[in-house]
C-alpha cells in the first residue's frame, strides 16, 4: 500500500512539475505569484516546485523589481541554454536550420540552399549531420539535447520517419529517420514530420493562432501542404497523412501536377503556378523574383498574384466546408503575398462560403519562414515538458548511444491545456 501511495505522489509530483514549466516554456517569465494565480497551486508547493525545478538547470529564479510596499515575489524564468533541439526544414530550394531552446528562443539560425532538383537524398543526409554536430558542438556546456527533428513536404510515416512520397523532392520510401541516425552515429534522438502538421503546431502554439482550438494551416511554395487543429489536436488521420491539402482537385481536367494526377490545388497555386500567371518561366524565374516584383508595384506581377488569389479562395473555401476552423492560417508565399491576393481572394472564398464565412478568420502566418523549424522543436520539447526529471535524467545518462526515438509528432499541449493535477 505504501508503495502504491508513492507512487500517486510521485506522479502527482511529475503533473506539478509539468504544468510550472509549461507555463514557464509557453509563456515566459512569471512571478511566483503569478504562477500561483495561473497554475491554482498555494505558495509553498510553486515555491518546492520552482525550487526542484532550479535545481535542474532548467529554469533559475530572479529578484522581482520593487513595487510599492511589500517584498516582492522573485521571478521565475526559462533557462533558454539548458535544453535544445536540432530543428531542420527541408524544402525543394534548400535546407533550414535552428538550434533551439527552452522557452522556443531560437539560438541559432542556419540555412544552406541546395542546387539540384530532385534534393539527392544522400546529399541532404549528409548536410542535416554536418549542421547538427556543428550546431550542437556550439551549445552552451552542459546543455542537452533533445534530439533532431525534420520538416519534410510531404507524406512521412510515423512512427519510424519513412517518407512515403516527397513531389517537391522527389523523393519515393526514403528511411529518413533511420538515414540519418546512421549518419549522426546515433547520438541524437531522431524524428521526421509533415511540414503542414509541423507549421500548425508552430501557429496554434506559438503564432498566429494562439488561444484557439480550431486551425487550418496552409502553407504554399513548390507544393501545398497543410495542416489542421481540431478542438485542441492535430487531425492525423488513419496512416497519419491527414492535411495533404495540395491535392485536392479544384480545376478537372487543368495542369498536371507533380504528383501526377490533373487539376490539383498545388498546380494552380504552387510557386510555379505563380510564377506562370505572372508571364514567366518557372524554368527561368524563381518566385523571389515575382516577390521583388509585386513589392515594387508591378502591375503585371500584381495583376497574376491577384488571379491566383481566385483559386486560393476556391481550395480554402472546400476546406473550411470540411474542417470548420476558426482561424485559417497562410505561410509560406502564400503568406508572403497574401496582402496582394487579399481582395480576389477573400470574395471568392466569401462567395463559395457564404454566410460561414464569417466564422473563419484568414491570417498571414506570424512565423514565417521559422513555423516548421518552431513546430519540429516543440514536437522534441514534449516530454520534457510532460516528464521534466525523468526526461532529463534518461537524456544525460544516454551518452553517445542515444537511440530513444522522439515521440512520433505528437500535439504539444500548451500551458493553456495543461489537464489539471492535485493541488
Amino acid at each position: 500500500m505504501r508503495r502504491a501511495d508513492a507512487s500517486a505522489q510521485d506522479e502527482v509530483r511529475r503533473q506539478n512539475l509539468s504544468a510550472v514549466l509549461r507555463l514557464l516554456h509557453f509563456h515566459g517569465p512569471a512571478s511566483r505569484s503569478d504562477i500561483v494565480a495561473s497554475t491554482g497551486f498555494n505558495r509553498s508547493t510553486v515555491g518546492s516546485l520552482t525550487s526542484e525545478l532550479v535545481k535542474t538547470g532548467l529554469v533559475r529564479e530572479r529578484p522581482g523589481v520593487v513595487r510599492g510596499k511589500g517584498r516582492p515575489s522573485n521571478v521565475v524564468e526559462p533557462v533558454s541554454t539548458s535544453v535544445h533541439v536540432l530543428a531542420f526544414d527541408v524544402t525543394q530550394s534548400g535546407v533550414g536550420a535552428a538550434r533551439v531552446g527552452l522557452g522556443g528562443y531560437m539560438l541559432q539560425v542556419r540555412r544552406r540552399l541546395h542546387q539540384t532538383t530532385p534534393m539527392d537524398v544522400p546529399g541532404v543526409v549528409e548536410l542535416i549531420a554536418t549542421l547538427a554536430r556543428e550546431m550542437d558542438s556550439r551549445a552552451t556546456p552542459g546543455s542537452v539535447c533533445l534530439g533532431i527533428v525534420v520538416s519534410i513536404p510531404g507524406s512521412v510515416r510515423q512512427p519510424d520517419g519513412l517518407v512515403r512520397r516527397s513531389p517537391p523532392l522527389g523523393w519515393h520510401e526514403v528511411p529518413l529517420a533511420d538515414l540519418l541516425r546512421v549518419a549522426t552515429e546515433h547520438r541524437f534522438p531522431v524524428a521526421v514530420g509533415n511540414d503542414g502538421d509541423l507549421g500548425v503546431v508552430a501557429e496554434y502554439l506559438r503564432g498566429s493562432a494562439r488561444g484557439q482550438q480550431d486551425v487550418l494551416y496552409v502553407r504554399g511554395e513548390a507544393g501545398v501542404g497543410g495542416g489542421v487543429v481540431v478542438d485542441g489536436e492535430l487531425l492525423k488521420g488513419a496512416g497519419g497523412y491527414a492535411g495533404e491539402v495540395g491535392h485536392i482537385v479544384v480545376k478537372p481536367g487543368g495542369r498536371v501536377c507533380s504528383c501526377g494526377a490533373r487539376g490539383c490545388w498545388e498546380a494552380e497555386i504552387g510557386d510555379a503556378a505563380i510564377i506562370r500567371s505572372v508571364g514567366r518561366d518557372p524554368r527561368e524565374a524563381e518566385i523571389d523574383d515575382v516577390l521583388s516584383d509585386v513589392a515594387v508595384g508591378n502591375r503585371r506581377a500584381v495583376a497574376g498574384v491577384r488571379k491566383t488569389g481566385e483559386w486560393v479562395g476556391i481550395g480554402l473555401a472546400s476546406l473550411v466546408n470540411l474542417f470548420n476552423p476558426r482561424v485559417v492560417v497562410l505561410g509560406g508565399t502564400l503568406g508572403a503575398l497574401y496582402p496582394t491576393m487579399e481582395p480576389t481572394l477573400a470574395e471568392a472564398f466569401a462567395r463559395a462560403l457564404g454566410p460561414i464565412r464569417e466564422q473563419a478568420l484568414l491570417v498571414r502566418s506570424e512565423l514565417g519562414s521559422d513555423a516548421q523549424l518552431i513546430g519540429a522543436a516543440e514536437v522534441a520539447f514534449a516530454d520534457v515538458l510532460e516528464d521534466p526529471l525523468g526526461t532529463l535524467e534518461a537524456r544525460r545518462t544516454g551518452g553517445d548511444e542515444a537511440d530513444e526515438d522522439v515521440a512520433d509528432v505528437p500535439m504539444p499541449r500548451s500551458a493553456g491545456t495543461q489537464r489539471s493535477a492535485s493541488r
